[in-house]
């Protein structure tokens, strides 16, 4: 009788379980994404990656959110304050040490060890986003990289017979030649709002001819002659109206526009705005092309910035979040994303791809990259006063000088004594 009643229980618990899965029960477990840029083009590729993940993992459901680039981290500041942080979340390279510094991320080195494509990561972007931790472990799991470089609107130049410039004394010229405010064209479009920084210590720090921002002894170095000299030349060109009025408060949405519509035919920024320019400008009406060359004979460029997903230390989910985090950085996941976003992939299973042995646009990627006069610039990003000395100093300062409000020097000063006192805080930090 014991037997045929645990044959009859074994078959009813058999019977549960099959009636469960003929009726589409699947336990899923649900994580929550947070992207840091959910801007209308970059939204679609990632929700579209996240359906593919989710079709390969039945058992996992993804909540993506995409948040406004301009407040992504005060979101994300806020969450780890109220304990309410997604599993999983985009970020940019700027962002790791403030994140690190509240001890809001899941340590990932041991994941990564155990992953299969781990030796298909860029060895260098890896030890990049190590650096910028002091105890040097590896917190987000870098997808693409980003390299600065000028775009230029091919299709006008071509119009007007000039090729871009190379040198800072070509480029003013054609600044000043094409500039013609009664019609509302410019040759360049000058970036004064948010993410404004990039474009200007890529200016400076190639006309002064040093990648250095800091001495051995921690003391800033960028308020010598030849920056000054460089910010007041920069500046020059919203004080002589040869760029939009409105280019005081540009972003990268409105810069982008500006040139876009035709309103300039040269910008500087990254690889990240491919997209952009073939939605405004159509393939074949532009091309990107090197930076400015210094009078030193140098090109300093922003080390390529990495971005990547992190796993938040207070998630419950970690395995769930590991996965989609290897998913968006696999071979797979990284070539749809890059291709589509018009980013520099760091996963070599993607080189042999079609579209990336087609790309024209990496050819100038990686002649900027391998040339002997260019000199990577490393931002102090390991700094946990970065992010906000970008938005609440550098930003408003730069305005000032082109309202004339503040003299270059005046600004520089100040920025070399800030980031002095941060540098040398963290050295100290360090030595503990």
């Amino acid at each position: 009788m014991k037997k045929l009643f645990s044959v009859v229980m074994i078959g009813v618990l058999i019977l549960g379980v099959m009636v469960s899965c003929c009726s589409g029960e699947l336990k899923k477990t649900k994580i929550v994404y947070w992207h840091w840029d959910g801007n209308p083009t970059s939204m679609p590729i990632y929700q579209e990656l996240v359906k593919r993940f989710m079709k390969q993992n039945p058992n996992i459901e993804v909540e993506f959110v995409g948040l406004p680039a301009e407040s992504y981290m005060q979101k994300y500041n806020t969450a780890i304050a109220t304990n309410s942080v997604p599993d999983a979340a985009g970020i940019r390279d700027v962002d790791l040490s403030v994140l690190y510094s509240q001890d809001a991320l899941e340590p990932l080195n041991s994941r990564f060890g155990s992953w299969k494509e781990k030796g298909s990561i860029s060895k260098s972007v890896l030890d990049g986003a190590k650096i910028l931790v002091p105890n040097k472990k590896l917190y987000v799991l870098p997808f693409f990289v980003t390299v600065d470089t000028a775009w230029y609107n091919k299709k006008l130049f071509d119009q007007n017979g000039i090729t871009p410039p190379k040198t800072f004394d070509q480029f003013i010229k054609l600044c000043e030649k094409y500039a013609d405010p009664k019609d509302g064209k410019y040759f360049f479009s000058l970036r004064g709002g948010a993410g404004s920084l990039e474009n200007l210590w890529d200016f400076i720090f190639s006309y002064a001819g040093t990648n250095q921002v800091f001495d051995s002894k921690g003391n800033c170095k960028i308020n010598g002659p030849l920056f000054v000299k460089a910010f007041d030349m920069y500046a020059s060109i919203y004080w002589n109206g040869w760029t939009s009025r409105d280019s005081i408060t540009n972003s990268f949405k409105e810069m982008v526009a500006e040139f876009g519509t035709g309103t300039s035919m040269y910008v500087y920024h990254n690889s990240s705005s491919l997209p952009e320019h073939k939605k405004n400008l159509g393939e074949g009406n532009f091309m990107n092309a090197p930076q400015l060359v210094g009078p030193s004979g140098i090109r300093v460029t922003k080390a390529p910035s990495f971005c990547g997903p992190v796993v938040f230390k207070a998630s419950k989910n970690k395995d769930a979040a590991w996965k989609l985090v290897t998913y968006l950085a696999s071979a797979e996941g990284a070539s749809y994303l890059c291709e589509k976003e018009g980013r520099v992939p760091v996963n070599d299973g993607v080189y042999n791809d079609a579209w990336y042995k087609n790309d024209p646009y990496l050819q100038t990627y990686k002649e900027v990259l391998k040339s002997a006069n260019t000199k990577n610039l490393v931002h102090p990003q390991w700094l946990p006063q970065w992010s906000e000395f970008r938005s609440k100093v550098q930003e408003p300062d730069l305005q000032a000088v082109l309202l004339k409000k503040k003299t270059a020097k005046e600004v520089l000063d100040n920025w070399a004594k800030l980031l002095t006192q941060y540098q040398k805080e963290f050295l100290k930090a360090m030595k503990k």
